[in-house]
């Protein structure tokens, strides 16, 4: 294995990776022109050492091949069209350019100087096959005397394209110069215009990659040409190579540090593994070739049992240095602010422990711009009035203006449940002064920040700086932000409220209401069923909570849940509970990925002594059954039509406590006549003054020896058996009871 060899693995090694790399970026987005035209500069740029791979392995066989060298080296010069790939990509990052907008044909116009150089190199190939075309052959004939000074002619001519040629050729590297100064100099501009620290790393990354490349490259190409330096073809290769690897390693390590072209830290890590992967991989069979070829000089023995060993060497050895490597690209690379668990963590545990809401504003703006690099984030919040109100700025200078409760563009923002584009609301709206407003704000995407149907606010994020849409990521973090956001709101505005008459009691008051109003207000109720709910806290706020859902005509959700804690933490925690899970059951309504979405989202932005139990089931009563999934609470009790009961007794892990624990659902038949009963731990651990619990058992007894009571009597009947055994005691936790009856019809109830 001599030195050309392991110099050809090198260069196909680099120039796999940076194909490998292009592809990686092409199709992460392949819709967006950025993406497309930064993987085909990658692209160029891959051919230069996979090229210098092949000429190598060329030049070694070529006295048995007999190929013509000159082709070939007409075909390598390919890789040039990476510069004005170069200065397009320049044209459209960190910014597009006005230029590029107004002309998108121009790009044509920067290939044309290197088409003609390809098109040169290849036709003529070399200055001697043009000077070859100089020798006539001699002839005697009568034409003799009228072709010679057609000859003189042709022979000047063929020696001004020679001389064209060769001085095209040893300067034509000045072209590729200019074009990457031309490109640096416009990403300077555009690098000195942004405002978003990130996306400045992003820039100034990728522009001292190209500065460096562009010293080597001139070290190569300008400097031999200049000055009377020798240089031989393989230190140029050389040189070449590693200023296109380094302007290009520059662009893969913005990808995975910064998120370089909204390419995620998880896809960009993933792929920097399989490259480590290959490259020990790689390793590994060079050194095994090398001993496979050493150890029997040096033993003087041929033994297969020297293969065997190296094998079992590189089973053992392989696993703790690639989980080494693991461990060393998270520690280099860590938690991106942009991550999107990283931002769900701070944000959505910051925003509902706020009670400021020029702090919330602050904290809300400066966290989106960053992370999603936005030109602006707007918030437009409902005051005390019911107006809303925004502020930006007017002429440098802050300015805010108020929009009508019953204005136009509030009114079509009511409606909305989802995000909804700017120019898709701009253009239902009359009203001029509400246009130029919104005009003014430069949106791009307005969410609506609702709770219960009440608009308590709308959030206007702006385009993205790299014009990349917004990801699938994206979309699912400003999902889960929104209804954490429009409680977030209604918490301020709440205590804002009860702040005046009473400090320390109205907080406590605050949150009593913030839970009480999470609790839903109206009771569902259906022609063959019928539901009672009742939830007494064990303080002025507690922890338990219950919700439903009517998905449809024929669906209804239903939950139940108990906090760790009670008190504020407890309703805080609550609130968060009920966000995440309004919003997980929207979206997926199936009880498995429900609880599995709301277990990441409590383990990701709680801390560890956080957790809750929680069960949620869905109603289908037109085909009379019920599909749940429990996550470490009380089983609910099915009291059967013929006086028998049995258990909900599936269970899971409680919630925050294992991101990653996989829940199981299952679904049961009911019939009418059967009631359902749901209820946490403040029921069966009810104390009495002998310290004696209420217990579960007592609980089935009173379910049982009522079998025809309605859900309203039978919750009220549990309820007074749990005051009159506790009786002269205090109520020491939550109490939380649901009841479902299950009819024929809505007049068998009576």
């Amino acid at each position: 294995m001599n030195f050309a060899f392991i110099t050809s693995i090198i260069y196909l090694s680099i120039g796999v990776l940076l194909f490998l790399l292009g592809l990686f970026i092409y199709r992460e987005n392949k819709t967006k022109r950025l993406n497309r035209i930064t993987a085909v500069m990658i692209f160029f740029a891959a051919l230069a050492p996979l090229m210098g791979a092949f000429g190598l392995m060329i030049l070694k066989t070529n006295s048995q091949l007999r190929l013509d060298l000159e082709i070939f080296h007409g075909w390598f010069l390919l890789w040039e069209f990476f510069f004005p790939q170069l200065l397009i990509f320049s044209l459209v990052f960190p910014e597009e350019r006005q230029i590029i907008k107004k002309f998108p044909r121009i790009i044509y116009f920067i290939y044309l100087p290197h088409v003609f150089h390809f098109m040169v190199i290849l036709i003529f190939r070399s200055p001697e096959s043009i000077l070859s075309l100089l020798s006539i052959p001699q002839t005697d004939s009568a034409f003799s005397i009228f072709l010679q000074p057609v000859s003189i002619l042709f022979n000047m001519i063929l020696t001004g394209v020679s001389l064209f040629y060769e001085f095209h050729v040893n300067f034509f590297a000045l072209i590729n110069l200019i074009y990457v100064i031309a490109a640096i100099l416009i990403m300077y501009q555009g690098y000195h215009r942004l405002s978003t620290p990130r996306t400045k790393k992003q820039v100034g990354l990728v522009l001292w990659g190209i500065r460096a490349s562009v010293g080597l490259y001139a070290i190569a190409f300008l400097l031999p040409k200049i000055f009377p330096i020798r240089t031989s073809d393989t230190l140029i290769y050389f040189f070449t190579i590693l200023a296109l690897l380094i302007g290009t390693g520059s662009i893969a390590w913005a990808i995975i540090k910064y998120q370089f072209l909204d390419i995620s830290t998880r896809i960009s890590r993933d792929f920097l593994v399989s490259i480590c992967s290959g490259l020990l991989l790689g390793m590994y069979l060079i050194i095994y070739f090398h001993l496979k070829r050493i150890v029997p000089s040096v033993l003087g023995l041929n033994l297969p049992i020297v293969e065997v060993i190296l094998i079992i060497l590189a089973v053992v050895l392989f696993q703790p240095v690639f989980k080494k490597i693991q461990l060393i690209l998270n520690k280099i690379f860590g938690r991106d602010k942009s991550d999107h668990r990283s931002i769900l963590q701070t944000l959505s545990h910051d925003i509902l422990t706020m009670l400021d809401l020029d702090k919330l504003k602050a904290k809300i703006t400066a966290t989106l711009s960053e992370s999603l690099m936005l030109e602006n984030v707007h918030m437009i919040i409902k005051n005390p009035n019911g107006d809303f109100e925004v502020e930006y700025l007017q002429n440098e200078q802050p300015d805010k203006y108020i929009f009508h409760k019953n204005s136009q563009f509030i009114q079509l923002m009511r409606v909305q449940s989802s995000a909804v584009g700017h120019e898709d609301i701009l253009s239902q709206i009359s009203n001029d002064e509400e246009k130029g407003l919104l005009n003014q704000l430069n949106s791009y995407l307005l969410i609506p920040l609702s709770h219960r149907g009440d608009l308590n606010g709308i959030l206007c994020l702006g385009n993205k700086l790299t014009r990349m849409s917004f990801s699938e990521e994206d979309a699912a973090l400003l999902s889960l932000l929104s209804d954490q956001i429009a409680i977030a709101l209604e918490n301020i505005q709440l205590y804002q409220e009860k702040l005046v008459k009473q400090r320390i009691e109205e907080e406590i008051m605050v949150a009593r209401e913030i839970q009480q109003m999470l609790l839903p207000n109206v009771i569902p109720s259906g022609n063959n069923f019928e539901i009672s709910a009742m939830n007494i806290p064990s303080k002025q706020v507690g922890g338990d909570y219950y919700d439903f859902i009517q998905f449809d005509d024929q669906t209804l959700g239903v939950a139940i849940g108990d906090i760790a804690g009670k008190g504020i933490p407890g309703a805080i925690l609550m609130s968060n509970l009920q966000a995440a899970f309004r919003a997980a059951a929207w979206q997926h309504r199936d009880p498995v990925q429900v609880i599995t979405t709301i277990n990441k989202q409590i383990c990701q932005t709680t801390s560890p002594e956080k957790f809750a139990t929680f069960f949620y089931g869905v109603f289908d009563f037109a085909r009379l059954s019920f599909t749940f999934t429990n996550a470490g609470h009380n089983f609910p009790i099915i009291k059967k039509q013929n006086s028998d009961h049995c258990f909900l007794s599936d269970g899971g892990l409680i919630i925050g406590v294992q991101p990653d624990f996989n829940y199981v659902k299952n679904t049961v038949k009911l019939s009418p006549g059967d009631m359902l009963v749901f209820y946490t731990d403040g029921v069966t651990e009810a104390f009495n003054t002998s310290v004696e619990e209420f217990g579960e058992q007592k609980l089935i007894e009173i379910i049982l020896d009522y079998p025809f009571r309605t859900a309203e009597e039978l919750r009220n009947l549990i309820y007074e058996e749990v005051i009159r055994f506790t009786e002269g005691t205090a109520q020491y936790d939550d109490l939380t009871l649901i009841v479902i009856s299950i009819y024929e019809n809505k007049s068998a109830r009576y």
